[in-house]
């Protein structure tokens, strides 16, 4: 739902809400976010950065929405460790914090950090949330306010508490496409260890590839038929709805997903159906596919028992046990069934389940179940599922 306030009507805010999710795929749209996010509060300019400040401190990235590039170099080299960093480091993800209410202005304009970062781009009061955390290493968006913009008011607190949930999500999704994008850069062997199917199409809706997975998914008996460079599936009904997907993709709309049920047992297998674009076409185009313009990602919760307890965990920041009950939820269990098999009590279950909800941004089971399916791409070499073993 759009967010409605003073001065920053629903339409902005919901196409906003499309720039923070599209930015997921697209990591170059963050400039335009965190642009359009300094807009809407008032502010100056703001920045997305990645950084760990473990025993090899790192800027892993930054994005910037007007702010200079040159200080995150200067900030990279020298100031990694100050007095905002290093207050911010042990706040939860999504906690919204401001600047003059964790360190006295007037002590931060004595810090080289102030002299060399934040006054030459007029930066005195900022809004600093973490939007993702794992280890030594923090992802965090920041908005910067000029001396004479002054401190955060009201209705400014409301559209970045409106906003947090949202930029976090994104980045959460960002990281999982930027583990397909390293598969897009390898060579095309490597797609076919991905224990889903990846079907890509061409302009004419011909299958230039298909991996090993989306050939099983197309052998008899399967949710699929990939014949004579075309697919479909076994329903004439659900044909229909995934021809519709793929010309909606070839006309550049948005992912979109549907299920068809294997004939042999009504199982259901889930597609995911996106255009190949941007960047996508040039990566494609390395392990010679240039003129792929579709892709078909073919999800089979009958994988899922394979995913490693780590991999679900580094997905959605959940504790060793959340993740094996976000496991055994996605196995189709009730809680009874789920408590007897994991060695807890249903009430344990219970609350774990609720924190793997809230954490994964779901809210039913069924839901739960086509997160964790899609999380189990990659077949890992001697992974146990449910074990904690990488």
């Amino acid at each position: 739902m759009g967010y409605s306030g003073k001065g920053f009507s629903g339409k902005r805010a919901d196409r906003l809400l499309d720039l923070i999710y599209d930015a997921a795929a697209e990591r170059e749209l963050w400039h335009t976010v965190l642009g359009e996010i300094a807009d809407v509060t008032g502010s100056q300019c703001g920045v997305l950065f990645g950084q760990s400040l473990g025993k090899g401190e790192d800027l892993h990235f930054a994005y910037n929405g007007r702010c200079d590039p040159l200080y995150n170099e200067i900030y990279g080299a020298r100031h990694m460790r100050n007095p905002w960093s290093l207050l911010m480091w042990d706040k939860p993800v999504g906690k919204v914090v401001f600047s003059d209410e964790i360190y006295d202005l007037k002590d931060l304009r004595r810090t080289s950090f102030f002299d060399e970062v934040l006054l030459p781009q007029d930066s005195h009061h900022n809004a600093m949330i973490p939007l993702a955390a794992k280890d030594d290493f923090r992802a965090a968006f920041n908005i910067c306010r000029s001396a004479s913009q002054g401190p955060f008011g009201e209705e400014e607190r409301k559209i970045l508490a409106w906003l947090v949930p949202h930029l976090c999500r994104s980045i959460r999704l960002g990281f999982r496409v930027e583990a397909y994008r390293a598969l897009q850069n390898a060579e095309a062997q490597v797609l076919d260890r991905l224990s889903e199917g990846i079907v890509l199409l061409d302009r004419n809706e011909r299958v230039v590839y298909a991996n090993a997975a989306a050939r099983a998914q197309g052998a008899n008996g399967g949710a699929l038929r990939l014949r004579n460079d075309a697919i479909s599936t076994w329903s004439p009904t659900h044909s229909q709805q995934l021809a519709a997907m793929i010309g909606a993709a070839m006309r550049g709309a948005a992912a979109g997903a549907m299920s068809v049920p294997r004939p042999q047992d009504g199982h259901l297998v889930t597609l995911i159906v996106s255009s190949v674009r941007g960047r996508d076409v040039g990566r494609f185009a390395d392990i010679e596919m240039r003129d792929a313009a579709v892709l078909l990602l073919i999800v089979d919760p009958a994988n899922r028992a394979g995913i490693p307890v780590a991999w679900i965990s580094d997905a959605y920041g959940l504790t060793p046990g959340e993740a094996r009950v976000a496991l055994a939820a996605a196995s189709g269990g009730s809680i009874p069934e789920m408590a007897g098999s994991l060695n807890l009590s249903p009430n344990t279950v219970k609350t774990h389940l609720r924190k793997v909800f809230a954490k994964t941004g779901t809210s039913r089971q069924a839901e739960l179940t086509r997160l964790i399916t899609s999380i189990g791409l990659v077949k890992a070499d001697g992974a146990q599922g449910g074990n904690g073993s990488k």
